[in-house]
């Protein structure tokens, strides 16, 4: 008859209790970057300013953006620029803390396009931000110029950024609880045989 000794599956249990205590405290430590930035497609009157932001709850350790138009090959407008302002060929990167914005303060056609932006925190994020440039209106021209760009939405994007990292805490908290159930279940059969 094979039994299972109280004394091995203590420093097992033990083991596993520190790796379930690890594992729940990661789960909702705030080390997660959780990025928030300007919703994916934006529209702005050629001529006006447009701004393009990203934030995460950590310092940038640096930022790449690059741009991606209709017909033209790909280009790095800003290439891993750690906290600090950088600006090239009307393009201005402001970046500090976890607050990352990108100003156009005058927009033209050459400015159209996807703006990949390359995120590194404590993780690395990848956002794409559409920018579509219009002509004016008569009606734009003569009233105030205006910035039409959405805002983002922070409960939306927590909530969906969120998601990931909470999903993969609760999954290890259930199957380190799953193997501790097992080897509980098996020497406590083996105990009673």
């Amino acid at each position: 008859m094979l039994t299972c000794p109280l004394v091995s599956t203590i420093p097992t249990l033990r083991l596993f209790g520190i790796l379930l205590l690890v594992v729940s405290l990661n789960a909702h430590n705030k080390s997660w970057d959780r990025p928030i930035c300007t919703e994916g497609i934006m529209s702005v009157l050629r001529g006006n300013p447009a701004v393009m932001t990203c934030n995460i709850s950590n310092a940038f350790t640096d930022v790449t953006i690059q741009l991606t138009a209709h017909g033209k090959e790909d280009r790095t407008i800003f290439k891993k620029k750690p906290q600090g302002n950088f600006s090239w060929s009307g393009w201005e990167l402001q970046v500090q803390g976890g607050q990352a914005q990108l100003v156009i303060k005058d927009t033209q056609d050459d400015h159209t396009g996807i703006y990949l932006w390359q995120l590194h925190g404590r993780q690395k994020y990848y956002r794409n931000i559409t920018l579509n440039i219009s002509e004016p209106s008569n009606e734009d021209k003569v009233t105030d110029r205006r910035l039409f760009t959405p805002s983002p939405d922070p409960v939306k994007s927590s909530l969906l950024e969120d998601k990931p990292g909470t999903l993969v805490g609760v999954i290890i908290v259930v199957l380190v609880l799953g193997v501790i159930g097992i080897i509980i279940f098996v020497c406590y059969r083996h105990r009673r045989s």
